[in-house]
Order: structure tokens, then sequence, then C-alpha cells
């Protein structure tokens, strides 16, 4: 073949053919270059001639992206390929099959899209004549009603060629590990609506294992797909080849965009206007915040709306919504008011008109919404007239002025920083094992937890992570998505005039509006009784976890449990299951689920743990016997007494620097049960303030520790303070 029919660059591939073409000016076949594989997809060459541009950033030696145009705007993905490019593929369209193209390849595919109602559905529809086997296998949590068989009787069927599984990110470690690492060359793995992992990894961790997994694949049997792509922090992302699917013709919108005061004050009058001039019309109201958005506005709407209303979200805000949590059936929505957080905002596609309403409140930075954000909800009408109408409710505030680059140089350096400690202490402990004795997970899980920070208004998000080989690594999406919520604070939030700019400079129809605001603030009996309700909802939740576990045999049998009931939860609860498996080696069932919810603030937390941790120490360690021999049981003292002797003990032992009276006595507290402040004589002189230690059990267990902290173990590298 002529080498000119090859281009092979960096990671970029295409392959040119020659076909024929006739000339009806001379009567004659003529032959013409066409491209028939680009990045290892084989293209229906036969049937299309697929025109590209290479970016260039060197001629011929290096390339920023490569661009091809879709014949007709309304084509698909299928109508081009046989099989998927490698790369990153940015489609800038929802709805041109991506996924669909891959299951139908003939090849072996893993596709991991965000829903799980998505990967159902594409499933079931996969269902071979009427019988119990499946083209395409999910792999994820049970659904009621549809039974799929083992992935081991999966592979094993013969009568299925290609296999192709479906997943979400949390069930695809169990999937590959039936598979096996050994076997991943046999599979090309996409990974849909990558960008969607930006925006959720925050409070979705293992979304970002994903590509750790991805990165295990050969480059040549891998993508990474969405129809709205920015920038990626994770440089090994950045050296992905892009390809860019470029449409003819623009798809305008017509958007109504109300600036207001109060969203869901202006929220529910919209909803309201829409149910009464249209009462059989569907509305599908997105806004990220379920507690302090979807339930006041459902709680502020009459009875009679609030009997139509259903919330999309996830299975972990499930006990805050109650009654209203419904999932998508089969393409519809499931109520005539239907609520959906972020979970929802890709993967799943829905068959039927409805009004769309959006809501951005800057006061919750992760409710923001990118045009890209918007673009991708509003897609997610698959009709062919599209949404009944739009809607984007938002607010804006002054933001302060940044260089968002240099923002994000410092965000880099703090997370470097971050993985450069926990990595030295790894070393550290291999190499000089008699310095760091003591280290374990804990230690890791800590850097971790404490690595949340927030920068110049944005919520705060961990700047580091465990990744699939438990070595700490930056946590790039959560990176990804302060700089997000920072562009959009700069920029279309931070004045009302900038979010209808940007939309008209893309070419949709807007009508700006300043929404007309009566209270400014929501009835405060309605938020009060609101988050007593979810106040209550949590603590139920918490009684029901505690009497499973409760029933649990033992303490491997309740961690199981504890890290399964983990993940279907609320965020309080799965925080108060992290800290109840952390502990419960150290302090009895009873006693540690008693006085556990008592001390649910992450300083309550802390102190709670420390307490916890020097009960537990061995009677020999010389922590313990330093302590008892300055503070004896019984024995009064005044504060600058206590304050010198803890001072002692604090500097010489744990090597922390010396505290103040005011500091000292809430600090001594933690370590032993100490009296209030009384009056006592010495030496025939008036009246000072004096203390006692009661007890050396500060939390008042009334029991013996179940394991006791070994009298080498290094405190300072245990202890929280």
């Amino acid at each position: 073949m002529n080498p000119s029919s090859i281009i092979a660059v960096d990671k970029y591939e295409i392959l040119y053919a020659s076909a024929p073409e006739w000339d009806k000016e001379n009567n004659i076949a003529d032959q013409k270059k066409v491209i028939q594989y680009l990045n290892n997809a084989s293209v229906q060459y036969g049937n299309i001639d697929l025109k590209i541009n290479i970016n260039w950033i060197e001629k011929g030696k290096s390339i920023s992206s490569i661009d091809f145009i879709m014949p007709q705007d309304e084509a698909k993905l299928s109508d081009i390929f046989i099989t998927t490019p490698y790369g990153l593929i940015k489609k800038n369209r929802t709805g041109i099959g991506a996924t669909t193209l891959e299951l139908n390849s003939p090849r072996n595919s893993i596709v991991v899209v965000p829903t799980k109602a998505l990967a159902h559905e594409k499933a079931k529809n996969s269902q071979i004549d009427e019988s119990d086997k499946y083209k395409i296998l999910y792999v994820g949590s049970s659904i009621d009603g549809f039974t799929v068989p083992t992935i081991e009787h999966y592979l094993a069927d013969e009568d299925i060629p290609y296999k192709k599984f479906i997943v979400v990110a949390d069930s695809l470690p169990r999937l590959l590990s039936e598979i096996g690492k050994e076997h991943y060359q046999n599979y090309f793995l996409m990974i849909d609506e990558i960008d969607a992992y930006q925006y959720d990894s925050s409070y979705r961790p293992t979304l970002e294992d994903v590509i750790d997994y991805y990165f295990l694949f050969p480059s040549a049997q891998r993508c990474l797909v969405s129809a709205t792509v920015g920038s990626f922090s994770n440089p090994e992302i950045e050296k992905e080849p892009i390809i860019n699917v470029i449409f003819n013709a623009a798809q305008p919108r017509n958007i109504i965009l109300l600036h207001s005061e109060n969203v869901i004050e202006t929220a529910k009058k919209q909803i309201e206007a829409i149910l009464v001039e249209h009462p059989n019309d569907k509305i599908l109201v997105a806004y990220n915040a379920v507690t302090r958005g979807i339930l006041p506005i459902i709680k502020s709407l009459e009875q009679e709306y609030q009997s139509i209303s259903a919330v999309l979200c996830s299975i972990k805000s499930k006990p805050h919504v109650e009654e209203y949590y419904a999932e998508i059936i089969d393409k519809h929505l499931p109520k005539q008011l239907t609520f959906m957080t972020c979970t929802y905002f890709v993967g799943i596609d829905i068959d039927e008109p409805f009004h769309l309403i959006s809501i951005a409140d800057t006061s919750y930075p992760h409710t923001l919404l990118s045009e890209d954000k918007l673009q991708q909800i509003a897609g997610r009408c698959r009709v062919i007239d599209g949404l009944l109408s739009e809607t984007v409710i938002y607010n804006s505030k002054d933001a302060e002025s940044i260089v968002i680059k240099e923002v994000h140089q410092q965000i880099i350096a703090d997370t470097n920083l971050l993985v450069t400690y926990a990595n030295s202490i790894t070393q550290v402990k291999k190499r000089f094992p008699d310095i760091i004795k003591p280290y374990n997970d804990i230690e890791q899980k800590d850097i971790i937890k404490h690595s949340s920070k927030s920068y110049h208004g944005t919520g705060y998000v961990a700047l580091v992570r465990e990744d699939i080989t438990n070595t700490i690594k930056p946590a790039f999406f959560n990176i990804d998505n302060l700089l997000i919520q920072l562009q959009l604070l700069q920029t279309l939030y931070a004045s009302k005039e900038a979010l209808p700019q940007k939309l008209n400079e893309q070419g949709h129809h807007v009508n700006f509006q300043e929404a007309e605001v009566t209270n400014r603030e929501l009835d405060r009996s309605l938020q009060t009784r609101i988050n007593m309700e979810t106040q209550q909802t949590i603590e139920d939740e918490r009684e029901n976890i505690i009497q499973q576990l409760r029933e649990s045999e033992d303490i491997t049998t309740r961690e199981k449990l504890a890290l399964s009931l983990k993940m279907i939860c609320t965020r309080q609860n799965s925080i108060f299951l992290e800290r109840f498996i952390e502990l419960q080696k150290y302090v009895p069932f009873e006693p540690l689920v008693e006085k556990l919810p008592l001390y649910d603030t992450p300083q309550g937390y802390d102190n709670f743990y420390n307490s916890v941790l020097f009960w537990a120490l061995a009677e020999d360690h010389a922590l313990r016997i330093s302590f008892n021999e300055r503070f004896p049981v019984g024995i009064p003292s005044d504060g600058d007494t206590l304050t010198t002797k803890f001072n002692n003990l604090w500097q010489g032992i744990l090597n922390y620097r010396p505290l103040t009276n005011r500091q000292a006595i809430p600090m001594i507290r933690i370590f032993c049960k100490l009296s209030e402040r009384t009056s006592m004589r010495i030496n025939g002189n008036p009246p000072i303030g004096a203390y006692k230690v009661l007890s050396y059990d500060a939390l008042d267990f009334n029991c013996t520790p179940m394991e006791r902290i070994p009298a080498n173990t290094n405190m300072t590298r245990i202890f929280r303070f």
C-alpha cells in the first residue's frame, strides 16, 4: 500500500483506501481516496465519504485533534462507523448513538454508563427471541422483574459470539475481577458521559476509580465519550487523542431566562403557571439540591400539585424524599411534575414531550449549570419536536476578581504537597520502620478526609484520593469540579447579564426577564419544618442501621454489613458507619452506638476518637503511665498547675506546642473525666478555683476496651489534634 495512504502520528491513526467514483461528465469510473479507518474504527467507506480535518500542532509531527463532519445533522455514528474510534470523543450533541454503536460493534465490549436506568434499558432491549438470554449483560444492583444470568454463565454461552457488558461505575470493579486483567486486551472499554465524572466525583469518589481501570486497557481499545467535554486536570487524559464531531447546522433553543432573588419562590410560580395554562402537560425540573431546593418547592405547592410530584435522585437521597422517590420507567417521566438531581442530568432518554425548568443557585455552587450542562439537560428529551418549553431560573452574585489559571496552579501545588506528604510517610515506614511503626491505613484515610478545601467561594472538595492500588493520588476530577465552580462564579453567574449574553452568542433565542419576588426568603417555618423532617429521617434511618448491625454475630460480619449499608444510606449515616467501623474494635457495640451519634461534627468526632484511643491504651503505655502519675484521681489542682503538668506531657511525649489554661483544660477533658471547677483552701488561704480528676473513662463507657493499643505505639501518628 502507498505509504501516503497511512497517517500515524502520536496516538492518531488514519488509513485511506481507494474507492470507485463515477465521473458523470466523462462517463467513466474514477478512483478517489477515502478514509477506511480512523483511530482503529472501521468506516463504512463504501456508503459514505467521511470528511475530516486534521488540526496539526506541527505538520507531520504532532496533532492536537481530528474533526470529522457529520454528513447529515440527523445522522447517527452507526451511519459512519462499524466500530468506535479510540480516544476522547467529543460528540458536541446528545442522542447520536455512541453507546448503541459500540454495543452493536463486532467485538467484545464493556460500556460504562451514568445511570442504572440506561443500563437496564439497553440490556432489556437486547433480549434474544423472548428467551431468558440477552445479547447485552447488565451488571449492577438488582432490578425488580429483571433477571439476568451470572457473568460466568454469560461468558460461557457460545450462542453469543460478542460479549457485551453494560455497567454503572460502581459495578465495574466486580465485572473486571470476573473477566480477569489478563483478558482486558480482548475487550473495548467505553466510558460514556465522562464530563459527568467531573461534576459528580466529589460525592461519588468511586467515579475516579473508573479512570484507573481505563488506563489498564490498551490505548487502542478504550474511549471516553461525552457531548460536552471541557479540559481535564489529569495529564493522562489530556494525552488521549481527541476526535471532534462537527455538525453543519446549529441547534438553537428557545430559552426563557428568569433572574430571581428567590429561585425557590420563582420556581414555584413558574410550575404553577405551566400547570394552570397546560393542565395535561408534564414538567421536568432540574435542580441539584434536595433538602434545600427540591423539597422546599414541593412542600410550598398546593396539595393537589404535591400529589403529582416525583423526585429522580441518588439512592442516598431516597430517605429524604420518601414517598416522592421514583425512577425512569420505559423512557417516560414517572409523574406529571418530576424533579431530578445531577444523577439524572446525563444518561437517560425521555421519549415524551415536557416543559423543562433548570435552576442554578449561587448560594450552593454545586447547583450551578454551565451552558454545556444546560444543553445536556435539554438533550434528555428525545422526541422529534423537542421540549415544549425551556426555562432557566438563576441568581447571581459579585465574585472576587481572580485569575483562574493562577488558582489552578495553587490547587495543583496544594494537591502535590499532600501527595508528597502521604507517599513520604509510606516510604519512611518501609525504610525506617522504627520511626513510623504505628503508621496504618487510618493515617492515609485521614489525609484524604482532611484534604477538602474551598477556593474563593467554591464548595469544599477533597484534593486527594486513594486509587485502586491503595496509593494516594491527586483527585483530578474533584480538581476539575473546583475549576468548573470557579469558572461559573467568575463568568456566567457574576452578573445577571452574563448568562443571557452567553446564550445569545451561541445562537439561542433568549427571552430574559427579571422575576418579581414578593418574599425574598423562603417562609422560615416551612424550611424549619423541612430541616426537622430531614433530621428525623436521618435519625430513623440510623436507628434501623444500628438494629441491623446489632443482629450481626461478630465484628467481621458487622464491618461487611456496615460497608454494604454505607453504599445506600444518607451521607450523614454513611459518615456514621465510617466512624463505627473505625472504632468498633475498641469499644463494645452498645456503648459505641449510644455515644457515637452525640459527636457528629468533624471536631466533635475527632475529640471522641482521641478519647477512645487514649482510653484503649495499654496500661503499660508510656503516655498512660505519665498521665496517671501527673493526674491522680481525686486530688484537687488549680488550673495553672494542671496546665503546667499537662504541657510537660503535651510537649514531652506528644511533642506538641504548649497550651494556655483556656486551651489545656478542655484538652485534659479528652483524656479523663474532669470535675467542674470547685473551691478549696490551700494553707489557710482564701478559696481558689480547683479541679479533680474523677476517672480515666472520659466518655463514661463504664467497661473495658475490647482491644488495647500496644505499649510501643507512637500516638502522635494516630491522634487527631
